[in-house]
């Protein structure tokens, strides 16, 4: 809990703690448990949707999503932002990284409310899932905000530098929103289906966009 109060009151503290080395090991195993718990709540409540087993089966897939999603990317990340002059360690670029992916399990924890309102008193699935749609996007941009302001303040003092990493920053996020789609759309399904069977992971067919596009057409109707 202390380390959710200060993610949401104290974020800077934090960081320069981070760039300072401090304890960066036992800060990254702190930030995965916090972050896994986390999304493991959210999932569980977004599984609940259909029944007990798409609640269990999205409380172990939803961490796994931003986690892998997380280890997907930060080498590539790494090794350009090194690359340009960066002098952070990978731990520190790791520490940074999860701090911003806890903020977005613990923003998601936020809308816990809403969802379970939804899932009560809502019948629609579409709605349902657009809902959830929103809240994801929102809370996956502020946590890709905080890690994209926090990396550049770092670069301030040379423009040369700041300049580079942004471009890296901007090209890394588009590469972290497609991955993270396509695992998402990998390891789906998430809310399951009134009319389906259980199964833990579906077998892929089409992609996330096209299944937007089909839900809010279905929500529409």
């Amino acid at each position: 809990m202390n380390l959710v109060t200060t993610l949401l009151q104290n974020r800077t503290q934090f960081v320069t703690e981070i760039r300072s080395s401090d304890d960066l090991k036992k800060r990254i195993i702190s930030l995965t448990i916090t972050g896994a718990v986390a999304f493991g709540t959210y999932g569980f409540i977004i599984g609940l949707h259909e029944n007990i087993l798409y609640a269990l089966a999205s409380m172990i897939k939803l961490p796994c999503l931003y986690l892998i999603t997380l280890a997907i990317c930060m080498p590539a990340f790494f090794i350009f932002d090194s690359f340009i002059g960066s002098k952070s360690s990978m731990l520190q670029s790791i520490a940074i990284a999860l701090t911003a992916t806890c903020i977005i399990g613990i923003l998601l924890v936020g809308f816990a409310p809403v969802t379970l309102l939804f899932l009560i008193t809502n019948n629609n699935d579409a709605v349902f899932q657009f809902l959830n749609v929103i809240f994801f996007t929102i809370s996956g941009l502020v946590g890709v905000r905080f890690f994209y302001y926090t990396i550049l303040s770092d670069s301030n003092e040379d423009i040369l530098l700041y300049n580079k990493r942004r471009t890296v920053v901007r090209i890394w996020m588009v590469l972290y929103a497609f991955v993270g789609t396509q695992l998402a759309w990998t390891l789906r399904p998430f809310f399951g289906a009134a009319s389906e069977k259980f199964v833990f992971i579906r077998e892929i067919k089409g992609n996330f966009y096209s299944n937007l596009l089909k839900i809010i057409s279905d929500m529409m109707q």
